[in-house]
């Protein structure tokens, strides 16, 4: 899971040091998947701005995270990769499955929890997902609600 956050902690760094960081996702990027569509996730996970996740939020951290450094990555190839795609749904499985629950909430509830939430409005506002309305989404989570 290193590689992921190697890329996103370098999204802003010198061309040499951001490319082989995507040379690196890029190699292992088939296996990354694997782990996440089969549940093998680490115990613990720290993602690029230093905060750590355990438990249910760990696993969605980690599901944004992938997505959010395969848009870096591909970049125009994004929409059309069949990895990313599987992603998103993985992802937008479980966090429709929990709106389909509690379809009125909002703010920091949008989904299961405050941390959960802060993860998946990084990925809405990178618009990373192609089957929901991200600036919807957005403005739902933005929102002060329950």
């Amino acid at each position: 899971m290193k590689v992921i956050v190697d890329v996103l902690a370098t999204a802003g760094a010198p061309h040499a040091e951001r490319r082989a960081a995507q040379l690196a996702f890029l190699e292992q990027r088939a296996q990354l998947w694997q782990d996440i569509h089969e549940c093998r996730f680490p115990s613990t996970y720290i993602s690029s701005n230093g905060r750590k996740f355990v438990g249910a939020s760990r696993r969605t951290a980690i599901r944004c995270d992938f997505l959010l450094a395969n848009k870096i990555v591909l970049g125009a190839r994004y929409a059309r990769d069949r990895i990313a795609d599987l992603a998103q749904r993985d992802l937008l499985f479980y966090v429709l499955r929990d709106r389909e629950v509690f379809p009125h909430r909002t703010g920091t509830k949008f989904y299961c929890c405050p941390r959960c939430t802060s993860k998946l409005l990084e990925c809405v506002r990178a618009k990373v997902f192609r089957y929901v309305d991200n600036e919807k989404w957005k403005a739902a989570i933005e929102s002060e609600g329950e």
